[in-house]
């Protein structure tokens, strides 16, 4: 196997983990699971609500997926591509959107169609990749960032 299909293949499995952790919500905050207790105790029956409060009791605060219309066409699916000799992913489905580039992982919306906007925030606050645009030019992704990095990725396949 050679070196770059070796890059691709781990890219493709690391993004497939990461989007389905992303979309699935799991882990603590906004629309994931409530984190355990300290000492690994997990809560009582009585203590979770067997139903989630209505829409109208909730706070005011929206997520901001609510509002980003899915992105659609030909940017979603999953990218992959060296940039500077460092691997990058790029996933895109129903208005979401994740970046894995040099060990940092950023999640947030794509919005529209062509180009595709991209706002993102990572975790460790990595900035490079958080703002872009989005567009397929001869089957491939190319995504401008806002501090001028340019990434060009083919389709992702499963092999």
């Amino acid at each position: 196997m050679d070196a770059h299909r070796l890059v691709r293949t781990g890219v493709v499995a690391a993004a497939g983990a990461a989007v389905l952790l992303a979309l699935t919500g799991c882990g603590g905050g906004p629309g994931g699971a409530a984190p355990r207790p300290a000492g690994g105790a997990t809560p009582s029956p009585a203590a979770t609500p067997a139903t989630p409060p209505s829409p109208s009791s909730t706070s005011s605060s929206t997520s901001p997926y609510a509002s980003a219309p899915p992105a659609a066409g030909p940017a979603d699916g999953s990218w992959v591509g060296l940039t500077g000799g460092k691997p990058v992913s790029v996933t895109v489905k129903k208005g979401h959107a994740l970046v894995l580039a040099e060990a940092h992982v950023c999640q947030g919306t794509a919005r529209g169609t062509a180009p595709v906007t991209l706002t993102l925030t990572c975790d460790d606050g990595y900035t490079a990749r958080t703002e872009g645009t989005a567009s397929t030019e001869r089957g491939k992704l190319v995504v401008t960032w806002a501090d001028g990095t340019k990434d060009t990725l083919t389709k992702a396949t499963a092999s």
